[in-house]
Order: structure tokens, then C-alpha cells, then sequence
């Protein structure tokens, strides 16, 4: 064969293989499936039904995200201490971990954040208790329920005392520890707590469920940026997830799960952001 020809069939295979090795990479690449955590205790963000499956707006969110994307998500089941540990992440056990969280400096140096809701924060007691709270500063020296490991809940409720009891010479909001939601509700319906710091749409999801038993006192107390978190190191992961969020919110399919769900229109993200950035 002359030497001319075979540095063409040459060439011609090392093409035919390069585009063979490169199909390879590609499909590689493309993520089959993503592995979520999230809890079973926080409707109506995701808890578990009656069945033991996760449902919930949380839930709902990222399989349209996921289906967006062409992939789809597994489901395992946590607790929120191991979910806010970040640990799940860092082990690579979980590509995604979900628990409305809330998407603060402090835990952006451990992970990212796709932010994909506001949670606003209010007290609430038991309606039945209600005259005994008419107005938001009656919970100064009242003893008020928050989950023990979350941070922005018992932060803030203790900034709330210290901002507007314990400087106007007033006595300062006792913090009752739970360890999650249910719990803390349940202490406010046992009377071993006067009232609870909650989501919103976690007490008014509530109430559909418990016959209207719990009243919000006063507004909002803070206005929380949420989002799940995922490792830092993965730049395409992020942009695939901020495109997909983008899509739901262009296709009406986010707003209808907002509806769904019963979340109020100020829980609306508008945008997908990435640590709060567009």
C-alpha cells in the first residue's frame, strides 16, 4: 500500500476513534440521575405521606427541575441535623440535600445554594390563646418554641428580644428547644411553650390540616432566602440546576406549585439564583 495511503487510513481511524472517545465522554458527563435528601417532617415543603412517599412543594420543585434537565431524582429520606451537617455532600453520598434551607454566608462556605423560595417567618400561638397575645411585643418573657439545631430560627427569635424587649427594658423571650416542627408545635399545644417561630406557609398549611387551631401573631420577622444546597466544586451542576429553575418559572409550572402548595405570593423567587446571585 503506498505510504501516502496509509497516513490517510491513518489519520482516518485516529478521527473515527477521537470522535468515538469524545461520544464516550459525553454520555459519561451526563448526569443519569441525582441523588437528593431531604426530610420527612416539614409540609408543606416535604414530608412523608401516608404511603412513606416524600411529597411536598420541595419534592415537586426539583423532579421538574430534574425532568427539565433529563434526568431524574432518587429520594432518600434524612433528618435535618444530618442535612445542615453539609456531611452528605461532602462524603458524595447526596448530590443535592433539601430542607428548605436557609441560603446564609455562613453555610456558603461549606456549600452552594440554587435559591428557589423566600420562607417569611412569623410567631404564632393557639388561637385559643390569642387574647393573651394582641400584639407582637405581649411575647416578651413569654417562653417561644424553635428548633434546636436550626440557627436562623433560634437567632432570630433572640434577636427579635433582644431588639425590641430587652431595650425597651422589657423581659426577654425565653427559647424553648424542639428538635423539629412537629415538635415545637406540639409543645405550644401542650402549653410547654406560649408560642413558636415557624414559616408562613408551614402554619397556614397547618391550619388546613388541624381545623384553623393556630393564629400568626404580628407580621413577618424575617424574610428568609432558601434554597438546596450542593457541592461548591461543581460549577456545571449549578448552572444546569439555575437553567432548569429558569424554565419552571417561565413555564408557569413554578407558580403552579406555589398555588399548589399554599405559599404566598412573597415566597416567590421571580429569578433562579445561585448564593443569591441571578
Amino acid at each position: 500500500m503506498p505510504a501516502r495511503l496509509l497516513v490517510r487510513v491513518a489519520a482516518n481511524v485516529l478521527a473515527i476513534a477521537l470522535t468515538v472517545s469524545s461520544g464516550d465522554a459525553d454520555a459519561e458527563g451526563a448526569r443519569k440521575v441525582i441523588n437528593a435528601m431531604a426530610v420527612t417532617v416539614f409540609p408543606p415543603f416535604e414530608f412523608a405521606d401516608a404511603s412513606g412517599n416524600l411529597v411536598g412543594f420541595d419534592i415537586d420543585i426539583l423532579n421538574g427541575m430534574a425532568s427539565k434537565m433529563g434526568t431524574q431524582v432518587n429520594w432518600t429520606q434524612s433528618t435535618f441535623a444530618q442535612i445542615i451537617s453539609f456531611a452528605p455532600i461532602k462524603t458524595a453520598r447526596a448530590d443535592i440535600l433539601s430542607s428548605a434551607l436557609g441560603d446564609t454566608p455562613e453555610r456558603r462556605a461549606s456549600v452552594n445554594f440554587i435559591d428557589y423560595v423566600y420562607q417569611p417567618y412569623v410567631f404564632y400561638t393557639l388561637r385559643a390563646n390569642a387574647e393573651n397575645f394582641t400584639n407582637i411585643e405581649t411575647l416578651c418573657g413569654k417562653r417561644v418554641g424553635a428548633i434546636r439545631t436550626s440557627v436562623i430560627e433560634t437567632g432570630a427569635v433572640v434577636k427579635w428580644s433582644e431588639e425590641n424587649c430587652t431595650k425597651a427594658g422589657k423581659p426577654a423571650i425565653i427559647v424553648v428547644p424542639g428538635e423539629n416542627t412537629p415538635q415545637v408545635r406540639l409543645m405550644v399545644k401542650q402549653g410547654f411553650a406560649d408560642a413558636g417561630l415557624t414559616g408562613a406557609a408551614i402554619i397556614a398549611y397547618q391550619n388546613t390540616l388541624e381545623g384553623n387551631q393556630y393564629v400568626v401573631v404580628g407580621n413577618p420577622v424575617i424574610k428568609l432566602l432558601t434554597g438546596m444546597a450542593f457541592s461548591k466544586d461543581d460549577l456545571q451542576f449549578a448552572q444546569e440546576l439555575k437553567q432548569a429553575l429558569g424554565a419552571l418559572i417561565a413555564d408557569g409550572t413554578y407558580g403552579q406549585l406555589l398555588q399548589k402548595w399554599g405559599l404566598p405570593e412573597d415566597a416567590s423567587i421571580q429569578k433562579p439564583m445561585v448564593n443569591g446571585e441571578p
